[in-house]
């Protein structure tokens, strides 16, 4: 069994997690909602400045105001988790934390633009990145006015969450090849305080919620506490010339444009990796040599990550992304050597 088809049945080795994790981090550079959980639609206005001036002070209060917040983490599978995601600045410098606060003790820190990864059950880490990816999407990052070329950003309304009142945007995609979001902004905070990622069938794949909310907690303690650990070693990443022919994605979704490449060797393998993003989705191309001519592809769908395996063009091919099989499908099957 090849590297990757051991990583759809077995979830991936520990290696190839951190690995996985790893890549991800370059593309910086009630407690869950039922279906039956309706959102409330009011008179609904397409994308204009007011819309979008929401979105950037969202934006702002995420980067720019000290809060301690607990949220529940939920999918489709009715599967949730709950976290404690501290945040602060202090003399042009972030710092953040998040705990996990169910399992093992995970723990992961932003200190000096460096995401250290403290895992009880697998090596800890650390890697240079400018935020902590698993607190908010990468919908909250964005320059609004730009995508919505790609999207369009509707003001639903008002509701209530968090015994706050919030507005309401939903973001949907002009095509079919991605998802959409509801976004539910605090009018004092402007935190979001909810967000969910939605399918077609405005079905919920996966929920943030936040359940409470503390701009009062101990700054100096919190600060001085990063400040003071020790934290692991950077992960040794380095490139490596490619042994493969070279290949090409001869078609992408609207506005996906590559962000970084790197090539790895890994267990004797060679892996050609190259990751996408439009600012709001992602996904990684993961190109090797075959283990066999076995053209059998595999899928495997978990709350919002979508893995993708086939043989192409006689090239194993891995898409791991976040966003929907019939996309990630056409994506693989564009795939050609050069």
């Amino acid at each position: 069994m090849n590297l990757f088809k051991m990583a759809l049945v077995n979830l991936c080795t520990k290696q190839l997690k951190i690995i996985l994790t790893i890549l991800s981090l370059f593309l910086c550079c009630s407690v869950f909602a039922t279906t039956k959980d309706k959102v409330p639609v009011t008179n609904a206005a397409l994308t204009d400045d007011s819309v979008i001036a929401i979105l950037n002070n969202m934006q702002h209060a995420v980067l720019n105001t000290d809060y301690q917040i607990y949220f529940v983490l939920g999918d489709n599978n009715d599967y949730a988790t709950t976290f404690q995601y501290t945040y602060m600045t202090a003399n042009k410098q972030n710092y953040a934390q998040l705990l996990y606060l169910e399992g093992a003790a995970k723990e992961i820190i932003l200190h000096n633009n460096t995401v250290s990864y403290f895992q009880p059950e697998s090596v800890s880490f650390s890697f240079p990145a400018s935020r902590i990816l698993e607190a908010f999407p990468d919908v909250i990052y964005n320059d609004f006015k730009k995508l919505s070329k790609y999207y369009d950003f509707i003001l639903l309304g008002k509701a209530r969450t968090a015994d706050e009142d919030c507005q309401l945007i939903r973001i949907i995609p002009k095509d079919k090849d991605r998802y959409n979001y509801v976004i539910w902004i605090d009018d004092k905070s402007h935190l979001p305080l909810r967000i969910d990622l939605l399918d077609f069938n405005s079905k919920i794949i996966k929920q943030m919620k936040v359940l409470d909310i503390n701009f009062a907690f101990d700054k100096t303690a919190f600060k001085k506490d990063i400040e003071q650990r020790n934290y692991p070693i950077f992960f040794p990443l380095d490139k490596e010339e490619s042994a493969l022919d070279s290949w090409s994605v001869k078609w992408l979704p609207a506005g996906f444009e590559e962000s970084a490449s790197y090539n790895i060797n890994y267990e004797k393998s060679t892996i050609d990796t190259r990751l996408f993003s439009d600012g709001i989705f992602s996904f990684s191309v993961n190109v090797s040599a075959p283990a066999s001519l076995d053209k059998k592809a595999i899928a495997s769908i978990q709350s919002d990550r979508t893995v993708y395996s086939a043989n192409i063009d006689n090239k194993n091919v891995v898409i791991i992304g976040n966003i929907p099989l019939e996309t990630i499908e056409r994506i693989a099957h564009s795939i050609k050597s050069k």
